[in-house]
């Protein structure tokens, strides 16, 4: 009994050693197959799971499926639970799971109208008129890791232009594929779509609607550093218009203070008119050093408006719509959208876009504008600050009209201290406030930077890539049965059985 104790002791260690060690962190790919019904209802999905192993080893894999099969080699799928496990060999491993028919991120709804009279996939095969196809596209409530919200969908609907003709698809690119009639279309994550088809439909019959969701990964950016050194200098004057406005203050209550004093000593008065003097120098200066970047900062966001326009040119090639200028794109854009009542968003959302940037742009001019005059005034305040301080001497004989002078001063340069204290204020952080406006547009067609998640299971971490396939069935002609005759033959009983044994 000892001996059969310590044998099965050997046995259980001997296993535990030759277990192949689990694959620890090993990357893999989703690709969800769905197939629709043909009114965009979900049939069925299956997931197939790729992991590329470069050394051989075990996968745990989670997701609840009504059945797995290893795709490409022999090695047993252990299932318990939601819990896969596979020993497998470096290489490529594909094994699909079944997901029955779960719900998917996007609600598609296709319906089909011919001469206004509404029917099924199925019953509107071979079928002759006036098409109207429907295809609307929504969030699905199930979606709780937002793929609607992070994911592209690419749309393709494939007409025979030998059945069908005048296609109307507003929103398509048509493209010619052989004898067919492709039309494509793009929806931005976010966005759903209410596609109308029509058409001239002679023995109407179609090829699968596919549609797949990808995480879009748009390279489009915009080169904001010469513009982001402009803002920094443009930052650091105001700095120094605000610390100049306040010495200016500060002497003007100085030269206040002086005349009410100048009974006493008309060295205050001398010393309040020489520290106004530097004061409205220092303001004159930092005035100058603003006004010298107007052009860089104008030019910059000069640049970036062209930026933003060519992006948007972009987006637009091959929809038909004239080039987008500084001068046209409202009125292209706005006629746009009156046409084809702009059933993506997109238009609506390029018009949204550019007009808030040709605000700012047009107040960023006037702001310019502004400072340039701001340095031509500051300079003969300067020049009169000093010839103040050069007949300060004489001020003894004017004392009434000069305090009365300096009050509505004091006054004025308060004012232009509040002035400048709130354009500093609104002017901290410009260059990262400029940086998060140009990121907010084009955030929405560029991937997003957070990881990628599973949708077969949350606990799925390491996941590289989601891509998901869907196709409706194809619509068939009904193909008519040939009836073959039979023929019948005469024959006797000898015939008959030697035919029966092959012999005739």
């Amino acid at each position: 009994m000892k001996s059969l104790v310590k044998i099965l002791i050997t046995l259980i260690i001997i296993t535990l050693f030759i277990v192949p060690a689990a694959a620890a962190g090993t990357q893999k790919e989703e690709v969800i197959y769905v197939n629709l019904n043909g009114d965009g209802s979900v049939s069925h999905v299956y997931a197939v799971n790729i992991f590329d192993m470069q050394t051989g080893g075990r996968i745990t894999d989670y997701g609840s499926y009504a059945s797995v099969r290893n795709m490409v080699t022999t090695d047993q799928i252990n299932v318990n639970g939601d819990e896969i496990t596979i020993d497998t060999d470096p290489g490529k491993l594909y094994y699909e799971g079944d997901l029955g028919s779960v719900p998917i991120p996007w609600d598609v709804d296709i319906t089909y109208y011919l001469d206004g009279v509404p029917y099924s996939a199925d019953e509107i095969a071979g079928k002759s008129g006036n098409l109207e196809m429907h295809i609307v596209i929504t969030k699905d409530p199930s979606d709780k890791e937002d793929f609607y919200e992070k994911y592209a969908l690419m749309m393709t609907v494939t007409l025979d232009a030998n059945k069908c003709s005048n296609i109307v698809a507003s929103g398509a690119t048509m493209a010619n594929v052989g004898s067919d009639k492709q039309l494509s279309y793009t929806l931005f994550p976010g966005k759903g779509a209410d596609v109308v088809i029509t058409s001239s439909v002679v023995d109407f019959g179609m090829d699968a609607i596919s549609l797949n969701g990808i995480r879009l990964s748009l390279d489009v950016d915009l080169d904001t550093s010469e513009m982001e050194d402009d803002l920094t200098e443009l930052r650091d004057g105001i700095v120094e218009l605000d610390d100049g406005a306040w010495e200016l203050r500060d002497g003007v209550n100085n030269l206040s203070r002086g005349i009410i004093n100048a009974s006493a000593g008309g060295y205050k008065v001398q010393a309040g008119a020489a520290t106004l003097a530097s004061g409205t120098n220092s303001l004159s200066l930092g005035l100058a050093s603003l006004a010298g970047q107007n052009a860089a900062l104008t030019g910059g966001a000069d640049q970036i408006f062209s930026g933003l326009l060519a992006s948007a040119n972009a987006q637009l090639s091959g929809s038909g719509i004239p080039t987008l200028t500084k001068d046209n794109y409202a009125a292209v854009l706005t006629a746009a959208i009156s046409s084809t009542g702009d059933p993506t968003g997109q238009l609506t959302q390029l018009l949204t876009q550019l007009t808030s940037y040709q605000t700012f742009y047009t107040g960023l001019v006037a702001y310019t504008t502004g400072v340039g005059y701001a340095s031509s005034n500051a300079t003969l305040v300067a020049s009169g600050s000093l010839t103040l301080a050069n007949g300060a001497s004489a001020l003894s004989f004017g004392l009434s009209e000069l305090t009365d002078g300096t009050n509505d001063l004091k006054e004025g340069v308060a004012n232009l201290t509040d002035g400048t204290g709130e354009l500093r204020d609104n002017t901290t952080g410009l260059d990262t406030k400029l940086t998060d406006k140009i990121n907010e547009v084009l955030d929405p067609i560029r991937g997003g930077t957070d990881n990628t998640k599973s949708f077969v299971s949350e606990k799925n971490t390491q996941v590289s890539s989601v891509q998901f396939v869907m196709h409706t069935p194809e619509i068939k002609v009904p193909e008519e049965e040939t009836k073959v005759e039979e023929k019948t033959e005469n024959l006797n009983l000898m015939q008959r059985v030697m035919r029966l044994f092959g012999l005739a």
